[in-house]
């Protein structure tokens, strides 16, 4: 049976506690970094940085029980408009990412991705919702969203069977690892990889919330997903730093989780 008090206490590696900076509180993150130095600040829990021509890297951080956890996410504009890869903790920081989607890049907004249902994925759809913008996901992270009472976004027809190109980003499932429902998306003209929480930052010690995990199958969808991108240049975690091998680290990660068991 499904423990729908778990919606209730967040689906990142911590309970979520609140959304916003508390009185005397920054929203600095208190647990690993930013994705990169000298990131911009523009919201009180929300920086962004250039990574290539329309392209941008987010960062927006969410207070859980032991503090401030960031959590990474990208813009892309290209003739069709804009795409919001992961749409924020809340309602409020969905808001500030459309918000910043148009300053960025001058186009509508058309569309956003949640990665998987987790709030630090799904927990700006509601605004999204109301400006008339579709989010999008795999179908598992739609029945998984209404099991624990988050909020739904709309199913990428195929996207189980294979990759689907939706404006200038690929979405591909390699299978599950964090979730069940964890996608990437590639951005093939910047060779940029945002593998969210199926990757471990080079900074991680270990593996984070395992409560949805499916750590046995975990390696091999790393590794389909490598195989699928070998010409990638970056590749951005879920949470933490963008340097370094984050893919090879997290199979690292694994490994020794296995050797512990």
């Amino acid at each position: 049976m499904i423990d729908r008090r778990k919606i209730l206490l967040g689906m990142a590696a911590l309970p979520l506690v609140a959304a916003a900076p508390l009185p005397g509180e920054e929203g600095e993150p208190e647990f690993l970094e930013l994705a990169m130095p000298g990131m911009r600040r523009v919201a009180p829990t929300l920086w962004v940085a250039p990574l290539a021509a329309d392209l941008w890297v987010t960062c927006f951080t969410g207070r859980i029980a032991a503090g401030w956890y960031p959590a990474n996410g990208l813009i892309a504009a290209d003739a069709t408009g804009t795409t919001i890869v992961d749409t924020g903790w809340n309602r409020d920081q969905g808001e500030a990412l459309l918000k910043l989607a148009a300053e960025l890049s001058g186009k509508p907004e058309a569309r956003g991705i949640a990665t998987h249902f987790h709030s630090d994925r799904s927990g700006g759809i509601e605004a999204f919702r109301r400006a008339g913008l579709p989010v999008l996901a795999h179908p598992l992270t739609v029945g998984l969203a209404r099991a624990y009472g988050a909020p739904e976004p709309d199913p990428v027809p195929g996207l189980e069977r294979g990759p689907v190109t939706l404006g200038g980003i690929e979405l591909f499932w390699p299978g599950p690892g964090h979730a069940p429902d964890n996608i990437t998306a590639w951005h093939a003209p910047s060779r940029t990889l945002l593998g969210g929480c199926l990757v471990k930052s080079i900074t991680s010690t270990d593996l984070g919330n395992l409560e949805d995990a499916d750590v046995a199958a975990w390696d091999a969808t790393l590794a389909r997903l490598d195989a699928r991108y070998p010409a990638r240049t970056r590749t951005i975690p879920g949470h933490g730093t963008m340097a370094g091998d984050a893919i090879g680290h997290s199979r690292a990660l694994l490994a020794k989780a296995a050797n512990r068991s």
